[in-house]
């Protein structure tokens, strides 16, 4: 029997058994509410919470059906419903609750109520579609971070936001900051002093309501810095440790404070400085009246310990000039060094002095220790200071003091550190002693110059420059070679690095002409491997980019996987390839050595001594394919549309061609 005709009579079976089916079940005209909708559609009335218009009976809602026909008459209507979206849901329920408010939501003022809802049945309270129903909209990336606010957290959005309408802003169910204190104590909020977008109801200028990456769910690392001038906390000499750390909390209430400038107490410089060094039987008077920042900046200065201005400057605004300005004598009277011998803040002993045998505090040799100058640990003060007056700041007896003992060749090579080169030895170096070697003022003394910013914070640092080891690579003193590197480039690189990848045959631009800078960062990188940009964008600003963009591109090249088929560095392979031709590109393509290539047998060679068309080039795969790039199918290096108007190429036409 013919397949078509059996087909067909199959077919005309199953409708004639519908049809008879239909007249038993459903004589005459039968609507939703004669019949058993569950027969057919069960699924509608199961879940862990079901539409209360089910138990009404599905006609409440679809009261156009007629299902004795199938497919169900809809009686013109979508899905045989009494009315259409929203309209169908304010039959029972009250329209006033989402509609008429200032701000509505969306799928409510479209009549979507389905976007949201099931209108049937459903696993999630308020028959809602799912628990992260919002996210069918919002997107959820911004709602998760380091940090997120915790009825986020909880999926309890409408802790905060009304799902249907509200009369503020964002669907919130009042403005800030009432809204805010529904669970925040208001007591925080509310001192004497208030901060003014606080004051002002404006928690989120500072606050992220959902989630940010930064601890109290804060909108930067240095959210004052928003309203807040922050050349007034950076830029100068000496920042103090809080600010420096973008620690303002540390000193201020962000919120409210009962005391001025929203400061956390009245005596807030001791919560870090030790109150017993403050304390004595003659106190500073500033410092008895609690007026730290008569003398102090809080935040910057251009001056040593954040003072305001500097000695004798600094105490010449409260005591008489004249009682300083005489002939020169010693250094501390001359050079205005005040608190050599006098503390700033209290003593035990009368005038604020330091100490009841001053002069030894100075010049008694017991208080260096660690790594020590080799005058001061042998007491020959006078082998680098007069001991009576001098020409020369602190009594020093020359002005290269430092060469009546260092060579001075180490110090005048081509290139000079510039503290080296103006003679400020001190600059670096404690003359006397300090816990650090080579009399170092700090474990970090080059950051006191160099910004610290370019030596951490990136994704990859240089292991030296991580371990503060800067000389590893500088000379602190001159050096010849640019920058004060010690060896020059290559051969400094290569006393860690090594030289064996460096020094294959085929050797990779840079590194023959040894900069290795033009690809790698000596300190810092957001790239692996200390790049300089990522691969490829690094290997095209020497590589003309028009190669790797024709019309076919090689995979690895289109994915950027330069070192895929390449070495950084060097190879004993052409091209420094990490392979022979063969071999590399049979990684990948392996069935061209397991049949005959070009499509003719035996097939076309694979490899031999000449390229007819390359001068100078063996016969490799990239004799007929571009590695690259190319306008031609399958990559082929020439213009072609298959392998045989390749051919012409090398081969006059007739020859044979193998």
């Amino acid at each position: 029997m013919n397949k078509v005709y059996s087909s067909g009579v199959i077919s005309f079976c199953l409708v004639l058994i519908v049809v008879i089916f239909s007249i038993l079940i459903f004589p005459g005209g039968a609507y939703a509410e004669d019949v058993d909708c569950n027969m057919c559609h069960p699924i509608k009335s199961k879940g862990d919470n079901v539409h209360t218009a089910i138990s009404m009976g599905c006609s409440a809602c679809h009261s156009n059906v007629n299902a004795q026909k199938f497919p169900h008459d809809l009686g013109g209507s979508s899905y045989g419903l009494a009315a259409e979206g929203a309209d169908l849901c304010v039959m029972c329920h009250d329209s006033g609750k989402f509609s008429g408010e200032k701000t509505v939501h969306m799928p409510v003022a479209g009549g979507m109520c389905t976007s949201c809802h099931n209108p049937h049945s459903s696993k999630e309270k308020n028959l809602l579609l799912s628990d992260n129903v919002c996210f069918n909209c919002h997107d959820k990336a911004s709602f998760e971070d380091k940090n997120t606010h915790p009825p986020v957290a909880g999926g309890m959005c409408t802790s905060c936001h009304n799902p249907h309408q509200s009369p503020n802003a964002k669907l919130l169910l009042s403005e800030a900051p009432e809204l805010c204190m529904m669970c925040h104590d208001s007591a925080a909020f509310t001192k004497s002093t208030v901060h003014m977008p606080v004051a002002s109801g404006m928690c989120t200028s500072c606050h992220s309501p959902h989630a940010s990456p930064n601890s109290k769910l804060l909108l930067g690392d240095n959210i004052c810095f928003n309203c807040h001038d922050s050349s007034q906390f950076s830029g100068k000499k000496v920042v103090h440790m809080p600010v420096a750390s973008g620690m303002c909390a540390s000193c201020h209430d962000p919120h409210s404070s009962d005391q001025s400038k929203l400061l956390l107490s009245d005596a807030l410089c001791y919560n870090c400085h030790d109150q017993s060094t403050f304390e004595g039987k003659s106190m500073h008077p500033p410092v008895a009246g609690g007026m730290c920042t008569s003398c102090h900046n809080p935040h910057q200065s251009d001056n040593a310990k954040l003072l305001v201005a500097e000695p004798p400057e600094l105490c010449m605004m409260c005591h008489d000039s004249s009682v300083f300005k005489r002939s020169m004598v010693h250094v501390p009277v001359a050079g205005g060094m005040c608190m050599t011998c006098h503390a700033p803040h209290a003593s035990a002993t009368d005038k604020l002095l330091v100490s009841d045998t001053l002069c030894f505090n100075c010049h008694d040799n017991t208080p260096f220790k660690d790594s020590t100058h080799p005058p001061v640990a042998a007491a020959e003060c006078a082998s680098c200071h007069d001991p009576h007056s001098s020409e020369e700041a602190t009594l020093l007896r020359n002005s290269d003091i430092c060469y009546n003992c260092h060579d001075i060749e180490i110090f005048t090579k081509s290139v000079v550190h510039s503290p080296v080169e103006s003679g400020g030895c001190l600059t670096c170096h404690n003359p006397h002693a300090t816990p650090q070697k080579k009399l170092l003022l700090s474990k970090d003394i080059c950051l006191n110059c160099h910004d610290s910013s370019k030596f951490s914070g990136k994704r990859v640092v240089h292991a030296p420059v991580a371990a503060g080891k800067c000389t590893s690579c500088h000379n602190p003193h001159s050096s010849n070679a640019a920058k004060m590197l010690d060896p020059d480039m290559p051969k400094l690189c290569g006393k860690c690095h090594g030289t064996k990848e460096f020094v294959r045959r085929d050797k990779h631009g840079p590194v023959f002409i040894g900069m290795c800078m033009y690809c790698h960062e000596p300190h810092q990188s957001g790239e692996e491997k200390l790049l300089t940009d990522s691969v490829p964008s690094l290997c095209y600003s020497c590589h003309r980019v028009s190669k790797f963009m024709k019309k076919n591109v090689h995979p690895p090249v289109q994915t950027g996987q330069c070192m895929e088929c390449h070495e950084p560095h060097s190879s004993n392979n052409r091209d420094i390839l990490r392979a022979n031709h063969m071999d590399l590109c049979t990684q990948c393509h392996p069935e061209v050595l397991k049949e005959p290539h070009a499509g003719f047998v035996p097939g076309h060679k694979l490899e031999g001594p000449k390229d007819p068309k390359r001068r100078g080039k063996a016969f490799t795969c990239a004799s007929c394919h571009d590695p690259h790039s190319s306008e031609s199918p399958k990559l082929y290096r020439y213009k072609a549309k298959t392998n045989y108007d390749l051919c012409d190429y090398c081969h006059e036409k007739g020859e044979k061609k193998n």
